[in-house]
């Protein structure tokens, strides 16, 4: 066990504390996959703004507990302020380390650091807790549901170590940290033991999404041809999940009502739907992973985001695109009405001819779409990451 250099002082990012509350910080050792942060989305992307969230407040000492290699490889590329945190590190690769946690519930936290009150997993992992309290953020129950991912041997093995990994964290977690009430009210189903220790807190919108495209965004969206051509943004990928077929079968039939407009596509996506999309529309636009700064210009000049998912534990494109200032049609599924609100159109994800029939009046009425943009500008500015940040802490004092 090694520890970094020490983190920025708190005056760099948030207001200067009181001695009185300095003396009264709370310890708190934060378990974070660094591998995910670095290009994140989704799940990578929330532990990475909790984590950097709760390391600025004046009530909580933070410190890192990771992957030694890891923190070689990845703190480097994503620079400030992760490379002013203090770590704890681990020598083992990140999943034999989990695999020794479990089965052998060695070393504790306090191995790592003896002061550490509250160890927090940004994500759905467990560490042995020793006279520490342990808080675990998660994301949805998919790997539970019956028709959130397709059924197949490596669902299975994925379903089984899940399945896992909950009986041990309702044996030892003192508090769940749900991203929705959806999220919350369908692992309570699944696991009856956890719900008095579920508690939400809504992820949220990276700040830069509400402030102008950067100049690297529209460089981004220029060499891609797309600065003077009207488009519909898919920003989930093309996966069973987040409904690839309804997008494939739609597709066809909206870009015979609107032939003017391309489909992009962005983040990762299973070829398989890839070449599929290829066949209906040679020119569709298949990005993969960009940056956020590409993302952000991405999300503000389409003329719609379209985020049909079958399946969602919080949904962060619908909310980061309208704090960019998109019109959204969204799925009524899992949790996107309760995120969304009345702030996007809402479609069943099962009938494409109905996605069809949304997107074909969305894309020629302006006053719809200026309509969700404003509404969509305003919900969005209800969820940051600092009233996250103070939520999760207020939840973290009540297990102390």
């Amino acid at each position: 066990m090694t520890t970094t250099v020490a983190p920025p002082a708190i005056s760099q990012q948030a207001p200067r504390c009181s001695s009185n509350l300095a003396a009264t910080r709370i310890p708190v050792l934060a378990y974070v996959h660094l591998r995910n942060i670095h290009n994140s989305t989704g799940a990578g992307r929330v532990a990475r703004q909790l984590t950097s969230h709760l390391s600025h407040r004046p009530d909580v000492d933070l410190k890192i507990l990771a992957d030694r290699a890891d923190h070689a490889r990845i703190v480097p590329q994503v620079g400030a302020p992760w490379d002013g945190y203090d770590y704890r590190l681990f020598n083992r690769d990140t999943s034999r380390q989990q695999a020794n946690w479990f089965l052998w519930n060695s070393p504790s936290a306090g191995d790592f650091w003896t002061d550490a009150q509250i160890i927090f997993c940004t994500g759905e992992s467990y560490v042995p807790k020793g006279r520490a309290r342990l808080a675990v953020t998660v994301h949805d129950a998919a790997y539970f549901e019956s028709s959130a991912h397709r059924w197949n041997r490596a669902f299975l093995q994925q379903r089984f170590k899940w399945q896992l990994l909950y009986k041990r964290l309702e044996k030892k977690a003192d508090l769940f940290h749900a991203v929705s009430q959806f999220s919350a009210d369908r692992l309570g189903h699944f696991f009856p033991g956890i719900r008095s220790r579920l508690r939400v807190v809504h992820n949220a919108v990276t700040p830069h999404f509400f402030g102008a495209v950067s100049e690297a965004g529209t460089a981004w969206l220029q060499g891609a041809g797309l600065i003077e051509r009207p488009y519909l943004l898919v920003p989930g990928g093309l996966h069973f999940r987040k409904n690839a077929d309804l997008i494939l079968t739609a597709w066809s039939q909206l870009k015979t009502l609107q032939k003017d407009l391309t489909l992009v596509v962005v983040n990762h996506s299973n070829p398989d739907y890839v070449s599929k999309l290829q066949l209906i529309d040679s020119s569709a636009i298949v990005t993969g992973f960009v940056s956020d700064n590409a993302l952000h210009a991405l999300y503000a000049n389409a003329k719609a985001v379209w985020f049909p998912s079958r399946y969602e534990g919080f949904g962060l494109p619908v909310v980061e695109a309208m704090a960019s200032g998109a019109p959204v049609l969204a799925s009524n599924a899992s949790s996107l009405p309760e995120i969304a609100g009345d702030a996007a159109i809402l479609v069943e994800p099962t009938h494409a001819s109905k996605h069809v029939e949304a997107l074909d009046a969305l894309l020629r009425d302006e006053s719809l779409q200026e309509d969700l943009r404003t509404r969509g500008y305003k919900r969005a500015a209800q969820f940051t990451w600092d009233r996250s940040a103070a939520q999760l802490k207020q939840y973290f004092d009540s297990i102390l």
